[in-house]
């Protein structure tokens, strides 16, 4: 899924931190709306056609099975920031649920009530309508081709340059892991070289929760501080990963993530992050049957 709106929502801030200002208001050079949400409610139960619940060899112990870890953490919200130019009325349509919100010039920050069913945006000026549209992505009440799914779907508002994976058999490995007849995996969105609309996603039964919710930086990628002014965090994701455990036999780890001291026996590949090869001393030690880690160079 496109995750390039948190891109466009960097931008002037990257560019207040280069200048030393403590505002970004004078580098957003257009109104802009970027939002981002799970593709389905997390209430939803995907343990019978989840690919991860398959029986599968797990040596180093870092496969979790069936809904991920810290599941129960998240919010079921749409996370939405206007880059204005000058202030203006910006309205939000989660599913059933509608909110209006009213917004200064500068970055302002909301989190709204997720809502199964189509997801719109608009700006409001003077009376007059300065942005508005459907996010290509409909948000489900149900399992999305079966399985969980808690990475970002991240829009803009004018739409950028679209995230679309290359043409050719970019979804054949995809559809391979999917339980039988749940769904064809299509692309969403169109190449830059294509031509036609994107397709959309089949329509989901709506829902709607109509309690506010208060944005607070916790799960955005974006915090509120005592100012009121979003600031891009260091890890620009909503989404829950797998959670995975290494072994925990007097190993250390530098600021570099590689195993030291008597972790130079490797038993999982996590112990090699982020070079994932085998630094000088290390030694492999493995599933049996498994293929060494290549050395670092130099090693």
């Amino acid at each position: 899924m496109p995750h390039n709106g948190w891109l466009d929502m960097a931008k002037p801030f990257i560019a207040a931190y280069k200048a030393g200002a403590k505002s970004v208001n004078k580098y957003i050079e257009k109104d802009q709306i970027v939002y981002w949400y799970r593709p389905s409610l997390k209430s939803a139960n995907c343990d019978s056609t989840d690919n991860t619940m398959k029986a599968v060899s797990n040596p180093s112990e870092n496969f979790f099975q069936g809904r991920p870890n810290g599941a129960d953490t998240m919010s079921d919200s749409v996370f939405v920031v206007a880059l204005l130019k000058e202030p203006g009325t910006v309205e939000v349509s989660s599913g059933k649920s509608k909110k209006t919100f009213t917004a200064q010039a500068g970055a302002n920050a909301w989190a709204v009530p997720m809502g199964a069913g189509k997801q719109t945006f608009s700006l409001i000026r003077g009376g007059n309508s300065v942005l508005s549209g459907t996010s290509p992505r409909d948000i489900s009440a149900e399992c999305v081709c079966g399985i969980y799914n808690f990475n970002a779907y991240v829009g803009t508002l004018p739409a950028g340059q679209p995230d679309a994976l290359q043409t050719g058999n970019a979804f054949e490995g995809f559809a391979k892991g999917l339980a039988p007849g749940l769904c064809q995996p299509k692309p969403l969105l169109k190449s830059p070289t294509s031509a036609g609309p994107a397709l959309a996603p089949a329509d989901v039964e709506s829902g709607s929760n109509d309690k506010d919710i208060v944005i607070a930086p916790v799960e955005p990628p974006v915090g509120v501080p005592s100012g009121g002014v979003p600031v891009p965090s260091s890890s620009a994701s909503s989404s829950t990963t797998k959670s995975a455990t290494t072994s925990t036999s007097a190993t250390t780890s530098t600021s570099t993530g590689i195993a030291t001291g008597d972790g130079n026996k490797i038993t999982s590949l996590s112990q090699l992050a982020p070079l994932n090869c085998l630094r000088k001393g290390q030694v492999w030690a493995g599933p049996a049957g498994s293929d060494p880690p290549s050395p670092c160079d130099g090693a």
